[in-house]
């Protein structure tokens, strides 16, 4: 091969052999550190979105070490932002897929303005309200990720996770929607409370939510006396309280 076509091979970016070579180093958890840094720094090189994809693989693996393992994924997340606008679309492919969202969501957050990023994050919160997630966890780290502008957009996928199986999901949309709530969803805090008969934490945590913003239970306060428990308690006014605590 002659120096133009090593140039013109290089303009169109890495051979798909090339990216099966660089998956293989970045995700060898034994193999020497020295290997998949320079995989991942080759694969930042080539700028493309295949390259941005094959570098987001680094956070499904996880090194022994865990100073190393914290340095490198700190150090994928700069890479992926110096590649730019080309490793947006596949942070959000990846996020609609994959557990471990909370460093190609960092790196999103740096790429993007904050309405915009507010505005994938939604995207892909509302693909995985209405489907099935193999991994719950990723949904509620994607909830603590959005900020409050978002959420007149993101109110009607909230409640819908307020019927979310995973407690932390559920939990993680009621706090969201706690710091925003109206009567409708005071009322849908209460029937989710209700119907949590089996999930304890569920329970104590929207139990923990009426009582710091001081909000009543008017309307539904024989059926909330009829399963509050200790450290709970309602007062005569409707609030409910936690012994133990002033007020």
């Amino acid at each position: 091969m002659g120096l133009l076509d090593k140039i013109l091979a290089k303009d169109k970016g890495p051979s798909p052999r090339q990216l099966r070579r660089a998956m293989k180093q970045v995700t060898q958890i034994h193999g020497d550190a020295a290997t998949r840094v320079g995989a991942l720094e080759r694969l930042a090189e080539w700028g493309t979105p295949e390259a941005a994809s094959t570098l987001l693989r680094r956070f499904t693996v996880q090194v022994s070490q865990g100073s190393m393992d914290l340095e490198e994924k700190q150090y994928t997340v700069r890479l992926i932002v110096q590649i730019g606008q080309s490793a947006v679309e596949p942070i959000v492919q990846y996020l609609q897929t994959e557990p471990e969202v909370t460093w190609p969501a960092r790196a999103l957050r740096e790429l993007l303005p904050p309405q915009e990023f507010d505005d994938a994050i939604k995207n892909v919160l509302d693909r995985l309200a209405t489907g099935y997630h193999r991994w719950p966890e990723a949904k509620s780290v994607l909830i603590e990720h959005l900020s409050d502008d978002a959420f007149p957009q993101i109110r009607a996928t909230m409640l819908k996770f307020l019927e979310d199986e995973n407690d932390d999901v559920l939990v993680a949309a009621a706090q969201y929607l706690a710091r925003h709530a109206d009567e409708e969803i005071r009322e849908r805090l209460i029937e989710t409370l209700l119907g949590s008969e089996h999930r304890p934490r569920v329970r104590g945590r929207i139990f923990e939510l009426f009582q710091e913003h001081d909000w009543p239970v008017k309307g539904y306060r024989k059926r909330v006396e009829e399963v509050i428990a200790e450290p709970f308690y309602l007062t005569a006014k409707g609030t409910v309280r936690r012994r133990g605590l002033p007020g």
